[in-house]
């Protein structure tokens, strides 16, 4: 039978990505495959081109760990842990403050691989702490919320006196004061203390007096919190916010009571009668007040006349008329637990991996649970904490427009938040087997992907979709789960899939525009984590025992001799069998063409020694290849592209018939 007079041309293209696992001769459907490659792209819009290299942004040796905040990079001191990496977070809150915990302590926290002075980690393992800018350059670094005060029925007088001696008001039956730690910076507000409660029978004015504990590191201020008259209900409201050094400075004038010429200050707001004070190492007491500028003292100043002094206040004073009461101040507080990590979800930040602290050990690095950090007080926690459907711990915590995706040692579950009071949130297992390593997932776009064993990928209120990974499964299927890494790259708009074998670097790329697979990259030495920041993709490369930032795709070229090579092609839609001529275009260094022949064995596409011939070729991105002649009969044939730095596939046509032939 004649062979068909259309069967004298193969054209060749890449557009349906990396298919590793096809038949040896695919359908025609899967021609546009790629069978085997290295070190190439398929961009947004289809075309082939040898991806770029990495790009050290510094030679600072930082950290394993790499995290967003806001525009900059931030990286924590400390290498892996029992070959995982550690357990670490860091979250810039409303723009300003950073809040982050790592399970290293006392470890260097790096900004665009910058150390800053201070800015390290908690001596506590998974302790949050909170980093306040200080105006120049620096941070005031503290551990982040306050433990409960002590306060005594010692620590609180009573003064009662003639009408109109400490402002007219008047508190009556048994009333209650307490106090709460502050840090003005944040607002964070501590839990209070235990409510004192004095029963007063006032024959004029009241003034109550606390004497607090001694101040904390990094707490700035109290709280002065007090009850209404005759009320033992235990709700306590804010009576006045409390500096222990009250703002601004002032001149303070030898043998005079009067202090003067204030600068910065707000003393109507800072101060009370009755409050007693430190000046220059004197004990005075507040009396009247002129202006936010000006006070008097109830005694003559006795220190040296000067400009510039500040007071260090020691006893607060107070008195209230019920509807002078603020907010209600919570008594649920809690200071922020130990944890395994931060997410930061609906402008609300939330610790995950909570230990169980009945039953957790003091060196567990992560738990089952997490809770809300408070939105009007971020350096504490509320009563609401959420376990694991499973009961298992937490691996990592994503959050996304729609639900919370709680990875945990033994599968995914699916975290939702409801407007119910009686059932504040749905909760429900997913998938299984659970996760290795946080670094086993990430979002974009509507999806959540994963690697459990196998990669997978769901939205919420969706199944789990493993089918669009069947063309690489078993690329995959060897894989170690506790180093493997998701990564977004928006500027392929890709998921990589990235595993490092101990020793060199293996990323798959789903193209996520094209719907398509890409094929493997392959770097010498380890990626351990990666995170975009400001749009940007970076990633933690692990060479020579040191840990530097490198830019995705911000080098010249990726090395390591780039190819791609189409799958093995019937030989029979070529007259007699036989390759006459062919065309290709791009910039393309050199064509391997592979033959297969009766009873040899397939041909190794990745060894390019296996071809049957090799062209060089132009490798000029402006010029058009010459067609070029030669005569190989084979059953089957493909051709592999080599790339050179900066190089692309346009197009390829293979002839079975000389141009000569058909005229």
């Amino acid at each position: 039978m004649p062979e068909p007079a259309n069967l004298n041309t193969i054209e060749v293209a890449f557009t349906r990505g990396y298919f590793p696992r096809a038949a040896v001769f695919a359908p025609n459907g899967l021609q546009s495959t790629i069978l085997a490659g290295s070190g190439v792209l398929l961009r947004p819009g289809g075309k082939l081109e040898v991806a770029n290299g990495l790009n050290q942004v510094s030679s600072t040796n930082v950290g394993a760990r790499i995290f967003a905040a806001d525009t900059q990079r931030a990286s924590i001191a400390g290498g892996l842990v029992g070959d995982l990496l550690p357990y670490a977070s860091v979250v810039r809150y409303q723009n300003t403050v950073l809040f982050y915990l790592s399970q290293d302590t006392s470890a260097q926290v790096y900004l665009n691989e910058t150390s800053v002075s201070g800015l390290t980690t908690s001596s506590t393992a998974g302790r949050l702490r909170v980093a306040v800018p200080d105006g120049v350059g620096g941070y005031n670094v503290f551990d982040a919320g306050f433990d409960k005060p002590v306060l005594t029925s010692a620590d609180v007088t009573v003064l009662t006196a003639g009408a109109g001696t400490f402002g007219q008001r008047t508190l009556t039956g048994q009333v209650g004061v307490a106090v709460a730690p502050w840090r003005s910076k944040t607002n964070a507000i501590g839990p209070p203390s235990e409510i004192v409660y004095n029963n007063i029978s006032p024959t004029g004015s009241t003034l109550i007096r606390i004497d607090p504990p001694n101040a904390v590191s990094g707490q700035d201020g109290w709280i002065f919190c007090g009850t209404r008259s005759a009320d033992q209900g235990g709700g306590i409201r804010v009576v006045r916010y409390v500096y222990l050094t009250p703002r601004g400075t002032f001149t303070a004038t030898n043998g005079s009571p009067s202090l003067t010429l204030g600068v910065g200050t707000f003393w109507t707001r800072d101060l009370r009668r009755g409050d007693q004070v430190t000046i220059d190492g004197g004990a005075y007491e507040i009396g009247d007040f002129v202006a936010e500028t000006s006070c008097t003292l109830t005694s003559n100043f006795t220190g040296t006349t000067g400009a510039g002094k500040t007071m260090t206040l020691n006893t607060m004073a107070a008195n209230w008329y019920d509807t002078e009461l603020g907010a209600l101040i919570s008594r649920s507080v809690q200071r922020p637990r130990r944890a395994a990590g931060l997410a930061k979800y609906a402008d609300r930040l939330f610790l995950w991996g909570i230990p169980d602290t009945v039953t957790a050990s003091p060196t567990d690095v992560t738990g089952n649970a997490l809770g809300a950090m408070l939105d009007d007080n971020p350096e504490h926690l509320g009563d609401l904490f959420i376990g694991t459907a499973s009961g298992s711990n937490l691996v990592n915590v994503l959050a996304s427009d729609g639900p919370l995706y709680l990875m945990t040692t033994t599968g995914l579950e699916l975290l939702n938040f409801t407007n119910d009071p009686q059932k504040p949130y749905n909760l429900r297992i997913i998938a299984e087997p659970g996760f290795a390593a946080a670094t086993n997932g990430v979002l974009y776009v509507d999806y959540f992907y994963f690697y459990n064993n196998r990669p997978g990928r769901t939205r919420a209120e969706e199944n789990i979709d493993v089918e669009f990974a069947r063309d690489v499964l078993k690329e995959m299927e060897n894989w170690n789960p506790a180093r493997v890494v998701l990564a977004v790259d928006p500027k392929n708009s890709a998921v990589l899939f990235i595993h490092d074998d101990g020793e060199a670097t293996t990323v798959i790329p789903w193209m996520a525009q094209e719907n398509v697979w890409g094929a493997p990259l392959n770097f010498s030495a380890r990626i351990i984590d990666a995170q975009v920041v400001n749009g940007t993709l970076y990633v933690t490369y692990l060479s020579g025992g040191n840990y530097r930032v490198n830019e995705w795709e911000g080098g010249a070229g990726i090395g390591g001799s780039p190819y791609a090579v189409c799958q093995y092609i019937d030989g029979r839609q070529l007259n007699r069998n036989r390759l006459k001529s062919f065309v290709a275009n791009g910039k393309i260094d050199s064509l391997d063409v592979f033959a297969v022949l009766p009873d040899t064995p397939i041909p190794d596409v990745t060894n390019a020694g296996q071809a049957a011939a090799n062209f060089p070729l132009s490798d000029t991105a402006e010029q058009s290849e010459a067609e070029q002649f030669t005569n190989i009969e084979a059953r089957g044939f493909a051709f592999r592209f080599n790339f050179s730095n900066g190089g692309d596939f346009q197009s390829f046509v293979a002839r079975g018939t000389p141009r000569t032939e058909r005229r």
